[in-house]
């Protein structure tokens, strides 16, 4: 293999290899991640204009410029002579080279290699695009590759990201967002620990089924209920031992050194104690369950218990009517919207809803995960932002009974209050109604008109292990 430091003076850039246009979209969100970090890139989505010999520019960058070749790898990509002579020439150039690392294929979905990569190792790009990014970039770290820290990326960083925006006029826009924000914290966090003699064994089970969000620290464990509400369920076969108890903000500002907690651990926790009182809020209101690949939970509008007419919110500003679950006849099958939650801290304390489908035959048992992912790509993929917008407006005005705030209980009489509706943001500048490019308003049903059988699964930015820090 050539050494890095020849390579990088040699061949500047970070070629992608993609799908066009099946895979534009991720594309551009990675060649302007790479960009704002420093990366010379290049895909054509991005580097060519009206009247460019495209194919020549293209074999010519990644002949003579390309350090490394990212390929977007899923079925559909892999299946494309387009991208298969992009991976016959890069096998070339690797030859000539001696680079042996030259492709690094990034899978989106499962895949079935093509002979001349079968044997290369992918980075994994299922389990959510922001840990497929770090990934990526700890690789093309370690094998040298080139970044400019005087490059005029931010001017191709910017280019990038307008390339099929939409003209824009200077008259402001309130934008409604995914975000609760946190009214009321629970008092106290205390720490737990089992009297001298109780083994980790005995008491795991007891703490996976308690009364109150708990999670395990060392021999015992944090919550923010007091003893009062634990003894009954752990006593007398497993005695607890309260070992302190700390003001729930000082917890989050600080940490507590005293039990050597770390602040940005005591963040992680906190924001792990107040997802699973969000489940358990989600639980005691009849809610349907799915746990997704990444094990996060779906909380979802089940065939049963929800109403199988449009829901009205009325929020002040917040108005309107969506259905909340609707029935495919051409598909033999029923849709059903559902909620995950992530709690953040940063950049003020709120509780992020992520929209989720959920499809079943009869209303009650979801389809297993693999059609459940091909259905989402393609059942819903006409969906507007307005219509996930009302979506979740509906669903949380029916989850609780139009209030304007929700509790999470954490103990018999504390819980975690939050704010209804949602977070709003003032934009100083909107798109123009009635533009020509503007979609007319989609229908409460979506079309039938796409096919079913989709064999790309659908893998979304949001699907990324909460960790109660905003690091997007």
């Amino acid at each position: 293999m050539i050494a890095s430091a020849q390579a990088a003076r040699e061949r500047p850039a970070i070629f992608i290899s993609h799908a066009n246009p099946d895979d534009n979209t991720f594309t551009l969100w990675l060649a302007a991640k790479l960009t704002s970090l420093g990366y010379e890139v290049w895909a054509d989505v991005m580097r060519l204009l009206g009247g460019d010999d495209w194919q020549r520019r293209l074999e010519a960058a990644l002949r003579e410029r390309a350090f490394k070749v990212l390929l977007v790898a899923n079925p559909v990509a892999v299946d494309k002579q387009g991208v298969r002579n992009e991976i016959q020439i890069a096998t070339d150039v690797a030859k000539e080279i001696g680079d042996n690392e030259f492709i690094i294929p990034l899978r989106l979905a499962e895949f079935k290699a093509p002979f001349l990569i079968a044997h290369t190792q992918y980075i994994d790009f299922m389990n959510g695009w922001a840990r497929g990014l770090a990934d990526l970039v700890g690789t093309l770290d370690k094998r040298g590759a080139p970044k400019s820290e005087t490059t005029t990326g931010s001017e191709v960083f910017r280019a990038i990201q307008l390339l099929h925006a939409k003209q824009l006029v200077n008259i402001p826009e309130t934008l409604t967002s995914n975000w609760l924000a946190i009214e009321r914290l629970p008092g106290f966090v205390r720490l737990y620990d089992f009297k001298s003699g109780i083994s980790i064994g005995q008491s795991q089970t007891r703490m996976g089924n308690a009364p109150w969000p708990l999670i395990v620290h060392k021999r015992g464990f944090l919550s923010f209920a007091p003893l009062r509400d634990l003894q009954d369920h752990f006593s007398p076969d497993l005695p607890l031992v309260l070992l302190g108890e700390l003001p729930t903000k000082e917890f989050l500002d600080g940490g507590w050194p005293e039990h050597f907690i770390e602040p940005w651990i005591a963040r992680n926790n906190f924001a792990d104690l107040a997802r699973r009182a969000m489940d358990r809020m989600f639980q005691s209101r009849s809610l349907a369950s799915f746990e997704l690949a990444n094990k996060q939970m779906a909380w979802w509008a089940d065939g049963v218990n929800a109403p199988t007419n449009k829901v009205s919110f009325n929020w002040d500003e917040a108005t309107g009517l969506r259905q909340i679950q609707g029935t495919s006849a051409k598909r033999k099958m029923q849709w059903h919207y559902g909620v995950s939650t992530a709690v953040r801290i940063m950049p003020t304390l709120h509780i992020r809803i992520v929209g989720r489908l959920i499809f079943t035959a009869d209303g009650t048992n979801p389809f297993p995960v693999a059609r459940m992912h091909r259905l989402r790509r393609s059942f819903a993929k006409s969906w507007r932002n307005a219509r996930w917008r009302d979506m979740m407006l509906a669903f949380l005005w029916w989850v609780t009974d139009g209030k304007t705030e929700l509790l999470a209980p954490t103990s018999a009489d504390d819980g975690i209050a939050v704010r209804l509706p949602p977070l709003t943001f003032s934009s100083p500048v909107s798109v123009p109604l009635g533009a020509a490019w503007e979609p007319a308003a989609d229908d409460d049903d979506p079309s039938d008109d796409e096919d079913d059988e989709v064999v790309a699964d659908e893998i979304v930015a949001e699907d990324v292990p909460d960790d109660g820090n905003d690091e997007e």
